[in-house]
């Protein structure tokens, strides 16, 4: 007997001797079976239980399509006691998991059960250690947004490209795509494009004596990290391959099929590239089915607390270092600084502090000296709201005005003027990027 923790079955039928069938075969893998007349009674049962697999001989496609829709977690099989090839074809468009003959199939059916739940669980487990090693939580609402586009793009072989400036985290958000999809046992394969031209990419793609990426990505994702440099002698190969399905290795005529994702980045404007013909359309139209933008760090601020917390962590367990404190003034370059280079800069002015810090303490000399330079900037003067403006940019100089003051008050200190002013640091280091301020 198979032993399988927690695996519930729901077998609707009304008929006494399907039940009976489908309950002793299904004893093998001591799985716990709870019996529904319908959908209708098993969707009720679904509102107060967790349920794995449902199994039913109805080929309602009404019903099908609906209870896959509202249960996308619970798997459904049709067991049909008269089978028919459009009943199955119906079934299976309609979101089923299988279907299956219940009288030639149905002693196989508790191990097709079996090798699918594990497969389930591996691919759960999988996700979970990708999440681990990565930090994608955020609090920010046009992040969460692509995220969630992420993950229902994953579920398709449409192609993807996300665009978004250097450093803004593409690479691990491909990985994340592929992560959330089905081919998540599979290879995913980088090919950093702008590391290679002409013939060199081409190797790397097709490979010669040995598999290429293309070949070495079949059933998995390859990942095109700046397709915006691959040549236009390049697009017109990939794009024979996206049409055709196949592959041939540079001077061979032997042709292999392959079904890998394609997942492609860009931090350069293909739109206007496009648009003056240096960039080939159809190629473009072919790696684009969905456009993805990345948002940069400057438009996520609200997560950039968590990311420094989970990168000064890393950094510490990277270094072997012990981080015990951190002095006001490189604290509050961490939280203040722009990051033009994204994530890829905050990692790299973190790593710098930790390696750099003394006796477990993150001190100013940590702070990359080309960068600690306060800007100088124009306030507004008094004479300027003589004139009539919106109350809306009245209140925005007014506030620039007063919290330039509060910092030439307290020296700069942002914390002590965030007391003074009874709102967070965070807040403060906001308004000060917003407004451009000294400090």
């Amino acid at each position: 007997m198979f032993i399988i923790d927690n695996l519930t079955i729901i077998i609707i039928n009304s008929e006494k001797s399907y039940i009976d069938k489908l309950t002793e075969v299904f004893s093998n893998i001591s799985a716990n079976i709870i019996h529904c007349v319908d959908f209708d009674t098993a969707m009720i049962k679904m509102l107060n239980e967790r349920v794995d697999y449902v199994i039913t001989d109805s080929c309602d496609d009404f019903y099908i399509k609906n209870f896959t829709k509202a249960y996308p977690l619970t798997d459904l099989i049709v067991a049909s006691k008269h089978p028919s090839y459009t009943d199955g074809s119906t079934a299976l468009k309609q979101g089923a998991l299988d279907y299956v003959d219940l009288d030639k199939e149905l002693t196989s059916l508790p191990l097709k059960v079996l090798e699918h739940y594990s497969n389930k669980k591996n691919k759960a487990r999988l996700k979970e250690e990708f999440l681990k090693s990565c930090h994608l939580n955020s609090k920010n609402e046009k992040f969460l947004k692509m995220l969630s586009h992420c993950e229902k793009v994953a579920m398709t072989n449409l192609s993807i490209l996300l665009i978004g400036e250097p450093g803004t985290g593409k690479e691990v958000l491909a990985k994340y795509i592929h992560t959330c999809s089905p081919r998540i046992s599979n290879k995913f394969i980088t090919l950093h494009c702008s590391s290679y031209t002409g013939e060199m990419l081409d190797e790397e793609l097709f490979g010669r004596d040995m598999e290429g990426k293309l070949e070495l990505s079949n059933n998995g994702t390859l990942f095109l990290n700046e397709a915006g440099d691959i040549g236009e002698s390049t697009q017109l190969k990939l794009l024979k391959v996206f049409d055709t399905k196949k592959v041939s290795r540079l001077g061979s005529d032997n042709e292999r099929i392959i079904d890998s994702k394609i997942i492609s980045s860009t931090s350069k404007d293909l739109y206007t590239e496009v648009k003056n013909g240096t960039y080939r359309d159809d190629f473009f139209y072919r790696i684009s089915s969905i456009v993805i933008n990345v948002p940069p760090l400057r438009e996520r601020l609200e997560d950039l607390d968590e990311l420094i917390k989970y990168l000064l962590k890393k950094s510490q367990e990277e270094h072997n270092i012990s981080i015990e404190s951190i002095d006001p003034e490189a604290k509050e370059f961490l939280y203040n600084y722009d990051y033009p280079g994204n994530l890829r800069e905050l990692r790299t002015v973190v790593d710098r502090m930790v390696v750099l810090s003394v006796d477990g303490r993150i001190t100013k000399d940590g702070i990359p000296i080309l960068f600690n330079i306060k800007k100088e900037i124009s306030l507004p003067k008094a004479e300027s709201f003589k004139n009539i403006i919106s109350f809306k940019d009245y209140k925005k100089d007014t506030e620039a005005t007063y919290l330039q003051w509060v910092l030439e008050q307290t020296n700069g200190n942002v914390t002590e003027a965030a007391k003074k002013l009874n709102i967070s640091a965070r807040q403060l280091f906001n308004k000060i990027n917003e407004y451009d301020l000294k400090k």
